[in-house]
């Protein structure tokens, strides 16, 4: 009696495991990504992004303000006269917003995308398993079965959030890092604009 109750134990922790792992592939990946995008959109301050722009890309996973404000400047001084500097500007803007959409944002939401379903299928799963423990009248099976069906679900709709939150919060840092280099532009040329 004790190896059947040790095997359906052993049992329900295979399948709670195994509902784990399958939510922690993707949930790992988006958050590494969510990572990599903090990393991206750091603020800098104006004297570090002035600093900096003037040296060539080095870092693997340069902050995206100061990606902007290179397009930016080399924009400006290939085309100084050919294009209003609002439409360098926003286009710019628009390029390092395209960079962390490509790089970052897709990607965690493709890595959240992919957790309500592998979610249903551990809850169709457990639920395939209760139906069968029933036919056997094994108790423990039936609980090993709902805590399958449960726990990929909860999991699943956790990680689906976590991951949904994290790439809405970092996207707000992005803003906030081009709005750094608008006003830095901006108060560069108010500089070197001729007084009137």
């Amino acid at each position: 009696m004790s190896s059947f109750l040790s095997s359906d134990y052993a049992l329900l922790v295979v399948l709670s495991a195994v509902s784990l792992l399958a939510v922690w592939v993707p949930l790992w990946r988006g958050a590494r990504l969510c990572f990599q995008a903090r990393t991206a959109t750091r603020r800098l301050a104006r004297a570090e992004l002035e600093k900096r722009a003037e040296r060539p890309p080095g870092e693997k996973a340069e902050p995206l303000g100061l990606v902007m404000l290179r397009v930016l400047r080399k924009s400006l001084d290939e085309g100084a006269e050919a294009y209003p500097t609002e439409f360098v500007l926003d286009a710019s803007r628009q390029y390092a917003d395209n960079q962390y959409e490509s790089s970052y944002s897709r990607l965690i939401s493709m890595y959240a995308n992919l957790l309500p379903p592998i979610g249903f299928i551990g809850t169709t799963s457990g639920l395939l398993i209760l139906f069968l423990s029933l036919h056997l009248a094994n108790a423990t099976l039936e609980l090993g079965a709902l805590a399958l069906a449960l726990t990929s679900s909860i999991f699943a709709l956790i990680g689906f959030a976590l991951l949904e939150g994290l790439k809405i919060r970092l996207y707000t840092r992005l803003l906030v890092c081009l709005d750094d280099v608008v006003s830095l532009h901006r108060a560069l040329e108010r500089k070197s604009a001729p007084a009137r």
